[in-house]
């Protein structure tokens, strides 16, 4: 679809937002309902704000939630649900993380660059991809709205 989008020169960003869009639809249209443990959330190293000296990549429960940064907020979700997340710094160990969480549902937060290699890299696990925003450009202190982020989460617990 890339290779369509570059010959007619179409923002390839354009594409994979209606990839990432199709796909969204058609997790939802399977109406995946698993329990919480079986959900991995999927985040960027970049959603921890950039100054932090906690690395969570490793361990997220490295976290002091002092709430500078979308990660304590992500992290009452998942006391509230039981559902897994992890941070990862890259293609290689999101899918190391897949592999060895064995989920049977992804909730992912990325760019369109990773989500759509992400979704496609998980097949057949289902994922459902939400785009993060790059207030100070791209890889550094990105958000993701936590409204929409619960709301997802709801939708694939029991």
């Amino acid at each position: 679809m890339e290779l369509f989008a570059y010959s007619f020169r179409i923002d390839k960003n354009i594409v994979r937002h209606c990839f990432i869009k199709i796909n969204n639809d058609l997790v939802i249209a399977k109406h995946i309902k698993v329990t919480p443990s079986s959900i991995l959330l999927l985040l960027p190293h970049c959603i921890q704000l950039s100054v932090c000296n906690y690395r969570l990549s490793h361990n997220i429960d490295n976290c002091h939630r002092c709430g500078k940064c979308p990660i304590a907020r992500i992290l009452s979700f998942r006391d509230i649900y039981g559902f897994k997340v992890a941070v990862a710094s890259g293609g290689t160990i999101a899918r190391n993380i897949v592999s060895v969480t064995h989920p049977q549902c992804i909730i992912a937060v990325a760019c369109e660059r990773d989500l759509t290699s992400g979704i496609q890299d998980c097949f057949p696990i289902p994922v459902f991809g939400i785009l993060n925003s790059r207030p100070k450009g791209p890889c550094i202190d990105t958000l993701v709205s936590l409204s929409y982020l619960e709301s997802v989460i709801k939708l694939f617990c029991n």
